[in-house]
């Protein structure tokens, strides 16, 4: 039996047809129901009541930051990520006010859609992040072995303070090191810092 319940929305069906291919291809998810535009997006959400919406971002009818609000008042459990071709900056930071949970783009690798669906699903809040592909490389290289040390750490969801006690160094100590990952990193907080070290095999790199 699946856990989640998750609702589409996409005025194209070749890309609501490939979510679904990837989606359904995990036992954990649902498709409770698929929408047109963002009319029809509110109504079939109300009424199925999802733990997740996946939407593109301009379609016909209210977008779905306008109509998140309502959305979060009426559910508000429900999880909205945005899958959308526009890497604007003002939608970008529209979506972060609106209390958009997750935006990715639409050439995004199936497998990295999945992760960003899990993660958002966790409670974490997914920006897939905009960096110039050459500082991108230069970030990458960049953290001290310990900054690698923590960044693991943090990766396996450990607080500052629990990862202060595991390497007997103090908490302010282990702020300065997490601010410098994040600035190195170019994420402005730890849960995209663990999104951006998923799309760049941290994971395999640092463990």
């Amino acid at each position: 039996m699946s856990e989640f319940r998750l609702v589409l929305a996409d005025d194209h069906r070749i890309v609501r047809e490939g979510l679904k291919m990837i989606l359904e291809s995990s036992p954990r998810y649902t498709i409770a129901a698929e929408a047109t535009n963002g009319d029809e997006l509110v109504a079939m959400a109300l009424q199925s009541k999802p733990d997740l919406i996946i939407s593109d971002l301009k379609m016909p009818g209210a977008s779905v930051i306008e109509s998140s609000k309502k959305l979060k008042e009426a559910l508000p459990d429900v999880k909205i990520i945005i899958l959308t071709a526009f890497d604007e900056s003002e939608d970008i930071y529209k979506a972060l006010d609106a209390g958009i949970d997750g935006y990715i783009m639409k050439d995004t690798l199936p497998e990295q859609i999945l992760t960003t669906i899990e993660m958002v699903l966790m409670g974490y809040s997914c920006f897939q992040p905009k960096l110039d592909k050459k500082k991108e490389e230069e970030m990458s290289l960049s953290l001290t072995e310990r900054e690698r040390e923590i960044f693991q750490l943090i990766i396996d969801n450990l607080s500052n303070a629990e990862i202060a006690q595991k390497l007997f160094i103090s908490e302010a100590t282990v702020k300065t090191h997490v601010s410098n990952i994040l600035r190195k990193t170019g994420q402005p907080n730890r849960s995209q810092a663990v999104l951006y070290a998923l799309k760049k095999g941290y994971m395999k790199v640092l463990s």
